[in-house]
């Protein structure tokens, strides 16, 4: 120390008879320290320089008027720049390396999955298989459960397999479609319609008393033998004569009406051969309470086709596999004819 008077941080001010900091006076230096009363003595002499540097393993950043014990990096933390007079020593966590002089974050680790999806065929033994599908997932530590990348990979690998096999569901149903033969047949109105269901059986007696502009022919010629019940006569009787013959009516109207009864087809699907509307046979089932529905499509046909026969009738019955209406027919007699 040069001073007797003051503490080694500050130095005498003979004018003013006090002790003041080194730091007042002159500037800290980074990499050096002050000297003992900032190397003046109580006189106010500079003895020696105001700074020295910082002695080996110590260092000053600027910030204290003393140089400080340089620090290590304990394992298993790195070193990115040893101590110097300047800085102490940087150290790196576990999860960054070294880098230039700097701490860095460690690359990302990248996990490759694979994952086969695989659909079965109902109708066959035969296996579709879709292309294997890769996707990376990122991880940067161990999980102890599913991260949310997994699960995203996930929901994806199930909702390519639901469309996969909603896709094969609908190739299959076109093709089964296309393989049907579709078949013709000639309804109330004369139209042609197509008839998909292959396992329908329908009776050819409704061509034979059709001509091609779609008018009866007469006399009728039945090949069908559920047409075996009716006699000639009551054939070719008007349509009309069914709803003039109420006990006749009245019986067709007990088979025919009633909805859904043993799987047997009824008054819908009569009325939807003679092309009536969806809506309009709704329409008529609404008011059974007050009309039946029967009795509405025979008076329709009897205004569209005025010519047609009870013939006609039993051929459109029977071609809906009804040949117990049939049957309720051959009750006419030929002196109910208008």
């Amino acid at each position: 120390m040069t001073s007797n008077i003051c503490i080694e941080e500050e130095y005498r001010n003979p004018s003013q008879h006090t002790c003041e900091r080194c730091e007042k006076r002159f500037t800290i230096k980074k990499g050096f320290e002050f000297n003992p009363n900032c190397g003046r003595d109580d006189y106010g002499s500079q003895k020696y320089n105001p700074h020295r540097e910082c002695d080996g393993g110590t260092f000053n950043n600027g910030s204290s008027l003393k140089c400080q014990k340089c620090n290590s990096c304990p394992p298993p933390k790195l070193t990115a720049s040893p101590c110097s007079a300047e800085s102490d020593v940087v150290c790196c966590t576990e999860v960054e390396h070294v880098l230039d002089g700097r701490c860095i974050d460690r690359p990302v680790k990248t996990t490759a999955k694979t994952v086969v999806i695989t659909t079965e065929r109902i109708d066959s033994s035969s296996v579709w298989t879709t292309d294997s599908i890769t996707s990376s997932s990122t991880s940067t530590s161990p999980a102890s459960g599913p991260s949310t990348n997994d699960m995203n990979l996930t929901a994806v690998f199930v909702s390519v397999g639901i469309l996969s096999i909603l896709t094969l569901l609908c190739v299959l149903f076109i093709l089964k479609r296309r393989t049907k033969r579709p078949k013709q047949e000639r309804g109330c109105n004369g139209e042609m319609k197509e008839i998909l269901d292959s396992k329908r059986i329908y009776s050819t007696a409704v061509f034979s008393i059709i001509d091609d502009n779609g008018n009866p022919k007469l006399p009728l010629s039945v090949t069908d033998t559920s047409f075996k019940l009716l006699a000639p006569e009551v054939q070719a009787a008007p349509l009309n004569t069914v709803l003039n013959n109420l006990d006749v009516l009245e019986e067709l109207i007990l088979l025919l009406d009633p909805d859904q009864i043993s799987g047997a087809k009824n008054t819908r699907h009569l009325a939807a051969q003679c092309s009536f509307s969806f809506a309009w046979i709704n329409y008529a089932y609404s008011k059974k309470d007050y009309k039946s529905p029967l009795v509405a499509v025979l008076e329709g046909v009897v205004a569209k086709n005025p010519d047609w026969t009870v013939g006609h009738l039993a051929g459109l019955l029977s071609g809906i596999g009804r040949n117990d209406a049939v049957e309720i027919l051959a009750k006419l007699h030929a002196s109910e004819k208008e």
